[in-house]
């Protein structure tokens, strides 16, 4: 996948995601939403795997290439799920919750990826960061 076409696709994945999340029924389940959400995104990445060019044509051995991440993966993406649709119950804006949860998640993120991967943080990443905390204090700002 190209170095653009990748980003474009989660933007657009975002954006489609976040309205369906605030358009989702206040009544529904929030776990049967997430459930069916999950079969719609099986079937999507089901019809990924034919669609898509691999190198390696067995599904079986390709199997045994997964490993703990994935439930990592899965349990994270079930809680971002509820997470967001238990916000949006409880009246956050569509407008400011995404960005707000982004900045924050990026923040703790910086931290474990300079303890835990020893990644290196420039003068000019520290600034950004502290950009996006304040543009994240001034949009949550309540009058």
């Amino acid at each position: 996948m190209g170095y653009f076409l990748a980003p474009i696709l989660i933007v657009a994945g975002l954006v489609v995601y976040q309205l369906a999340q605030k358009s989702t029924d206040q009544g529904a389940n929030p776990f049967v939403v997430v459930i069916m959400a999950y079969l719609m995104g099986i079937a999507a990445c089901v019809a990924g795997y034919f669609l898509f060019p691999r190198q390696d044509t067995e599904l079986m051995p390709m199997m045994k290439t997964v490993s703990w991440s994935a439930l990592g993966i899965g349990l994270g993406a079930a809680a971002i799920e509820i997470g967001f649709m238990l916000a949006y119950r409880a009246g956050w804006n569509v407008s400011l919750l995404p960005i707000s949860v982004n900045v924050i998640s990026a923040a703790v993120l910086i931290v474990i990826g300079l303890i835990a991967f020893k990644e290196s943080l420039s003068l000019e990443k520290v600034a950004g960061l502290v950009l996006c905390i304040a543009g994240f204090i001034l949009i949550t700002l309540r009058k």
